[in-house]
């Protein structure tokens, strides 16, 4: 069995149909039926809501993420197709996914950390999936997109505190002076006296 099936505008407008019969049948049993409409899209106004909600994530500015391509998963039934095929869903907290950089692969999200909530239509997807789970998601990006990579401007966190400007940065106190030593004492070289010295010489002279 496919984990998803690549569908059209087209084949969703029958789909409309058939689950508008369902839902009139047992409306409870479609609200318990987990079926989602993948979406592979590089169009602004999605990819900026994505923008805002990695950079709430990373903490970082929006301008410091760069991203080209998302796939977004969206909850199923007949009233969200007559929205998407007409004047608009606006997407507030779908999952989306994205190609990660440095090996982390790729990485899935919810649209609810972005403040930006995008109206979108069934034209601003290029291409479209049904699914019975939005545990896929990763596989239709994976296989459906382009590759590219998002990339992320990391902040740069600093090792030494950093100084207000205009006020320069302490210096260190200069070592404080050595203690002054003692002289050490001099020995001063017994000295023979004059007088003595004359005894000799009187005595050798004789």
């Amino acid at each position: 069995m496919p984990r998803y099936i690549e569908v059209d505008a087209e084949s969703l407008s029958k789909l409309h149909a058939g689950l508008t019969l369902l839902e009139q049948v047992d409306s409870d049993a479609m609200r318990t039926l987990d079926l989602f409409l993948y979406g592979l899209t590089n169009n602004p106004e999605i990819v900026d809501a994505a923008k805002e909600a990695i950079a709430d994530d990373a903490e970082v500015d929006e301008s410091d993420v760069q991203l080209t391509e998302v796939a977004v998963a969206i909850p199923m039934g007949s009233d969200i197709i007559y929205y998407l095929d007409g004047s608009g869903l606006i997407l507030r907290r779908e999952d989306f996914a994205y190609m990660g950089s440095g090996g982390e692969g790729i990485r899935q999200m919810s649209l609810a950390f972005s403040h930006y909530k995008p109206r979108v239509t069934l034209k601003y997807f290029s291409k479209l999936a049904l699914a019975s789970s939005d545990a896929w998601l990763d596989d239709f990006l994976r296989k459906e997109g382009s590759g590219q990579a998002a990339t992320v401007k990391q902040n740069v966190h600093r090792t030494e505190e950093a100084t207000q400007p205009g006020v320069p940065e302490q210096q260190a106190a200069p070592p404080a002076p050595a203690a002054p030593q003692a002289p050490a004492q001099q020995q001063i070289p017994k000295q023979t006296s004059l007088r003595t010295l004359a005894s000799l010489l009187d005595e050798f002279l004789d």
